[in-house]
């Protein structure tokens, strides 16, 4: 059985509404699948987003999802 052809975007849509939830919900947990799939959508679709901008989403995102340093 063949998939429909709206059945990619729908599941790009799906995704990316997902990972806008995580954001919003500042889940870190999950930041790290939302920089997964921020990569991936890069390398699908180049011209989505700006590099400076998808660069900066990443580094943010990488930023919050960092362990703080524990002091003594």
């Amino acid at each position: 059985m063949a998939t429909p052809p709206a059945a990619g975007v729908a599941a790009l849509r799906f995704a990316a509404a997902a990972s806008w939830r995580v954001v919003r919900g500042r889940y870190v947990e999950h930041f790290p699948r939302v920089l997964e799939f921020l990569r991936s959508l890069r390398a699908a679709a180049p011209g989505l987003v700006r590099y400076r901008h998808h660069e900066r989403l990443c580094m943010g995102l990488k930023a919050k999802s960092a362990p703080l340093p524990t002091q003594r």
